[in-house]
């Protein structure tokens, strides 16, 4: 798959994309961190580790040069990473000079302000109004568990800001769950809130806000990672489904009950660790077609295996799928090559 088929076939490379493993999961990626902002860090870790073995594997086996690719795009992160480091650090010393806590809510204008934080069940929006360098209003505008925020410490901290008029730091607060959490992230969605009164309050670099909300993000909460646990074994079981869909003939690998049945009706069983044909067919699933063509050698054709298999599968005619996938791969590959010369 070259680039220049881009723009001579658009409809050929859209088609030719989605039928590529590492494509596709580059997509699920992005719905999922489209879904779940806060995991993007641990997404873009696992989308780095699975390409890396998917393309080392493939540079072993062909010679592909799609490592390299991410080895660079890998340097760029981390390039673009130290760079938005040592702006937040810098734009991160200043603010501490115009900090809304305490005396700094003498530089606050009046007016209403809105700020978010992360609490304990996820973010928090508050909204304070502040008339003559003082706290006057402090309304909470979302909270995944507002009602039993506003009957706990929250309230009570909420009376004493109003009481003193400016920001300053909450008692120890009771050791009911998450209230720690819950506290720091209303006390950020003020603060932040109040730091949108200050007149030239240091803002992060648009590259910075850009590089860190795409690649970084907030820490994942416990819902997200729940989520991405249902997610993924959704994802797991679509893709299995797509990928003997979109190759022919390797649909029937997807009716495999894993019984071992055809194990013991093969003259083979076993070659190379792999149980024959059961191991070829779960292979075919996978998609490692390489794999299954290099075992293929093995198998006699016999046929028992669909005699004894539950559902009529025949090894042979699954294999024989693979192996023709696989040989139009590697054709596919030599023309892009010699286009590539040429």
């Amino acid at each position: 798959m070259t680039w220049s088929k881009l723009l001579d076939d658009p409809l050929s490379f859209l088609w030719k994309a989605v039928n590529t493993r590492g494509v596709r999961l580059v997509i699920y990626t992005l719905v999922a961190a489209a879904l779940f902002p806060s995991s993007r860090t641990l997404l873009t870790f696992v989308v780095i580790v699975s390409l890396a073995v998917l393309w080392v594997r493939d540079y072993r086996r062909t010679g592909s040069r799609n490592i390299y690719y991410l080895a660079a795009a890998i340097g760029l992160i981390a390039l673009g990473y130290g760079a938005a480091r040592w702006d937040v650090v810098r734009v991160n010393e200043l603010r501490l000079a115009q900090s809304p806590w305490g005396e700094g809510i003498n530089r606050v204008e009046d007016g209403t302000y809105t700020g978010w934080g992360e609490g304990f069940r996820g973010p928090i929006e508050v909204k304070v109004d502040v008339q003559n360098h003082r706290i006057v209003g402090l309304q909470t505008m979302e909270y995944t568990d507002l009602i039993s925020v506003q009957d706990n410490e929250i309230e009570k901290f909420r009376r004493e800001l109003l009481e003193k008029g400016r920001l300053e730091m909450p008692a120890e607060p009771d050791l009911y769950r998450g209230a720690r959490l819950t506290l720091a992230g209303y006390i950020n969605a003020i603060e932040s809130a109040l730091s949108k009164g200050i007149p030239g309050y240091p803002q992060y670099s648009l590259f910075s806000q850009a590089f860190l909300g795409t690649f970084i993000g907030q820490a994942p909460s416990r819902v997200t990672l729940n989520s991405l646990a249902i997610l993924f074994a959704a994802f797991l079981v679509f893709e299995y489904a797509l990928q003997s869909m979109l190759t022919p003939g390797t649909g029937r690998s997807i009716n495999c009950y894993n019984c071992a049945t055809c194990v013991g009706a093969c003259p083979v069983k076993e070659a190379e660790g792999v149980q024959f044909p059961m191991g070829l067919v779960l292979l075919t699933r996978l998609g490692d077609y390489e794999r299954v063509m290099e075992l293929s050698k093995y198998c006699v054709g016999c046929g028992r295996c669909a005699a004894k298999c539950p559902i009529g599968n025949s090894g042979p005619l699954v294999i024989s799928a693979a192996f023709t996938a696989c040989l139009r791969e590697r054709r596919e590959k030599e023309l892009e090559e010699r286009e590539g010369v040429a």
